[in-house]
């Protein structure tokens, strides 16, 4: 069984995962042994849970937050933009008719599989824009963040993540989804979303549950052309 530190699904949110198991996903057949130097294309959906224990966690965790960035983009060097683009509009269309999510990200790219200690992250900033902040320093106290330019754009979901190859594929994030606008002067609340998945490339799709924000990911190995 993959490795996997989100909390066990609620039953609430167990009727997108019982919709896409229905669903036919294009890819290789069969898992593929995880390898470092081997090229691979990733697709990730990420969405928000709308349900009561979902509302409800937003409440009592969201506080004010600064995200930890990845130092790689989308489209650079490590992490290419996919050659046959994102492929998984039928699982976007289940978790929207399902009425229990709501779609923040939809991404593809390809790289290179490297191992824990060499795998850079990616820088991510998605979902809906939630205007400027100081970086340099704000009413909470918090620390700024290294090498952050004077004033940003904030995003809904904002952070890291990263695939990483040992035995197997995993998928790993560090990331802060923001609960509200910001207000005045003061830094939007936000909760942590933190966590790791054990992968194989093929045709499964990858669910990593977590009570607000729920991510299904498909990894395919691909060939240097």
């Amino acid at each position: 069984m993959p490795k996997n530190t989100f909390p066990a699904p609620n039953p609430l949110r167990r009727r997108i995962l019982t919709g896409l198991a229905a669903l036919p996903v294009v890819g290789l057949s069969g898992p593929v042994i995880a390898q470092a130097g081997r090229r691979y294309r990733i697709e990730l959906v990420i969405f928000e849970h709308r349900t009561e224990e979902s509302r409800r966690l937003q409440m009592e965790l969201a506080a004010p937050r600064e995200p930890l960035f990845g130092e790689s983009e989308l489209g650079g060097r490590n992490y290419r933009d996919s050659r046959r683009g994102f492929e998984l509009q039928r699982v976007v269309r289940r978790v929207e008719d399902s009425g229990a999510g709501r779609i923040i990200a939809r991404l593809a790219w390809d790289q290179t599989g490297r191992d824990h200690a060499s795998a850079p992250w990616l820088r991510v900033q998605q979902g809906r824009r939630l205007g400027v902040h100081d970086a340099l320093g704000d009413a909470s106290g918090l620390s700024p963040r290294p090498l952050a330019e004077a004033v940003e754009e904030r995003f809904e979901l904002e952070g890291r993540l990263r695939i990483w190859v040992g035995r197997f594929l995993h998928l790993e994030t560090d990331l802060i989804y923001h609960v509200e606008e910001p207000l005045d002067d003061r830094p939007p609340r936000a909760i942590t979303v933190r966590g790791s998945q054990r992968m194989n490339s093929g045709d499964d799709l990858f669910y990593l549950d977590h009570p607000v924000i729920g991510m299904i990911a498909r990894v395919t190995r691909i060939d240097e052309t």
